[in-house]
């Protein structure tokens, strides 16, 4: 049943593939590592199954460049979801390099004759020890396992570093406004620490000094059982995020509603009796009718000079008025500003550069991660769901 549900992963990653929202977005990446991750999974469980030993004739050493691969692609995933200005470099292609090399490594398997296989898979099922003598150019294949598999841990290390500082950002808290899939995540990695952790520990101990785990398949079955089940719970825990997996089909389409838009009843707040909140609110709206905001440098002390209002009394406004900082009241206002051209059609005559330099942003960077933390999208994932309509 686990190997049915880990062919299952094959066809989670096609459907990823497939609906994802943009041709070289974050589920591009998401969609290669499930398949290079299945594909690697499927194998290490077909060497220790007689029913599907014959997928291992065919598909070994592709499954050593799989096994490797997926831990680039991880790290490319989440870093195209947490770093607004991420951008493809061909550097990045050096992340790659191992896995290519350990494949020409293991490339001595596919000179061999369809019976050597055969046999020496059938070989293996009675005596694992036989695995240590799969050829190679340079790397024995003990030291090729558990290379593998750390370089895979250490990649996963990578990834939850990106996702716990966003993570932290949000206060731990799974709701957010920049369309995160944080309960997916923790489910990832605890399920990737623990999968990549077992094999890690299985690559160890399957070594030539220590005979236990070479006296039946039963016995290796047992030790790799916890990968097997973990690598299964991965698989099935995606099917229950529709908007992950089908993304196109549930980008935001309506008007965003912007929280400065709305207002609380300041009356309910004790405090809010030290201050005449109707002149503030007077003076503030007069003064913001121009859109100061968009000047580069906008700050809570032009606010002051404008209207005569301490900061203090401005900032107090501000969040306890639209629950909201100054910092986030600002970018709301300029992403505002930013849609509304582009909604205007200005995005077919301007660039995200332009656009972001008439919103007061110097920095194309800063405008990218304002404007998806804002709008739950990047600028240019806004661009192509605008364009669509």
């Amino acid at each position: 049943m686990i190997f049915f549900v880990t062919i299952l992963g094959i066809v989670l990653s096609i459907l990823i593939f497939l609906n994802r929202a943009e041709r070289f977005g974050s589920n591009f990446y998401l969609a290669l590592f499930i398949f290079c991750h299945s594909f690697f999974a499927i194998t290490s469980f077909a060497f220790l199954s007689s029913e599907f030993r014959w997928l291992v004739t065919r598909i070994y050493p592709f499954t050593v460049l799989m096994n490797m691969s997926a831990g680039p692609l991880l790290y490319l995933y989440f870093a195209s979801v947490f770093q607004p200005n991420f951008k493809f470099r061909k550097k990045y292609l050096f992340h790659f390099l191992p896995s290519v090399l350990f494949f020409i490594n293991a490339s001595p398997y596919l000179y061999m004759g369809d019976a050597e296989k055969n046999a020496f898979v059938n070989a293996f099922l009675n005596d694992h020890s036989i695995g240590f003598n799969v050829p190679t150019l340079l790397v024995p294949y003990y030291f090729h396992v558990v290379f593998r598999m750390t370089q895979s841990f250490l990649y996963l290390l990578l990834s939850f570093q990106m996702f716990f500082n966003s993570f932290r950002s949000n206060h731990f808290r799974i709701r957010n406004a920049q369309g995160y899939h944080y309960g997916y995540y923790c489910m990832c990695f605890l399920f990737g620490f623990g999968f990549y952790g077992m094999f890690i520990y299985v690559g160890i101990n399957i070594n030539p000094s220590n005979r236990s785990y070479f006296g039946s398949v039963g016995a290796m079955n047992t030790l790799i059982a916890s990968p097997r089940f973990l690598n299964a719970m991965f698989i099935l825990t995606a099917l229950f995020h529709p908007k992950l997996v089908f993304e196109k089909y549930f980008i935001e389409k309506s008007k965003p509603e912007f929280r400065s838009l709305r207002k609380k009843n300041p009356t309910l707040d004790p405090e809010a009796a030290k201050y005449d909140l109707v002149e503030i609110d007077r003076l503030f709206t007069e003064y913001i009718e121009t859109k100061p905001y968009l000047s580069a440098g906008f700050s809570l002390n032009m606010i002051s000079n404008g209207t005569k209002l301490p900061v203090h009394q401005i900032s107090y406004y501000i969040k306890h008025q639209y629950d909201l900082t100054f910092n986030e009241w600002k970018n709301e206002q300029r992403i505002k500003h930013a849609v509304e051209l582009i909604n205007a059609g200005h995005a077919d005559q301007l660039t995200l550069e332009s656009i972001s330099l008439q919103c007061g942003y110097l920095s194309r960077a800063n405008f990218v991660e304002a404007f998806k933390k804002v709008m739950g999208l990047t600028p240019s994932e806004f661009l192509a769901n605008h364009n669509k309509k």
